[in-house]
């Protein structure tokens, strides 16, 4: 998965049920065109419900890996903060950098490790796993 999908994905996933190509291309500051292919890219994967000129949404399946991606995001946050002490708005930046280079089996471990912590630093909730969607990101 790219970078800027995993951005697209959170994006959509914090939004309304709905969005258009415009909002997420303003809400990134990121060229329109490259926001399509994206969504384009998102569509054929069948993370995204998306007609042509009409708004963006989160299929099932996407809704499902938007959660797990910020599921791993926030534990690598809360490992961040404990581990390095880093504060809280840090370890959450830094968090969003190298998210999707952990596996779902790392970041499960990071999740036992902190008995299942129920928040992340920043004061957001840490969802449980429905299921690891990380070996479907290829």
């Amino acid at each position: 998965m790219l970078d800027l999908d995993y951005k697209v994905l959170k994006e959509i996933y914090h939004s309304p049920k709905s969005v258009k190509v415009s909002y997420i291309a303003k809400s990134l500051s990121i060229p329109h065109s490259t926001i399509g292919s994206c969504i384009k890219r998102l569509e054929e994967r069948e993370y995204v419900l998306y007609d042509r000129y009409r708004l963006v949404m989160l299929s099932r399946k996407g809704e499902n890996l938007a959660a797990e991606l910020v599921r791993h995001a926030r534990l690598l946050e809360l490992l961040l903060y404990n581990e390095l002490g880093l504060a809280p708005k840090d370890a959450h930046e830094e968090s969003e950098k190298f998210n999707l280079l952990f596996s779902c089996k790392t970041i499960n471990k990071i999740c036992e490790k902190y008995s299942h912590p129920k928040e992340c630093p920043c004061g957001e909730e840490i969802s449980e796993s429905l299921e690891c969607f990380c070996k479907k990101l290829i």
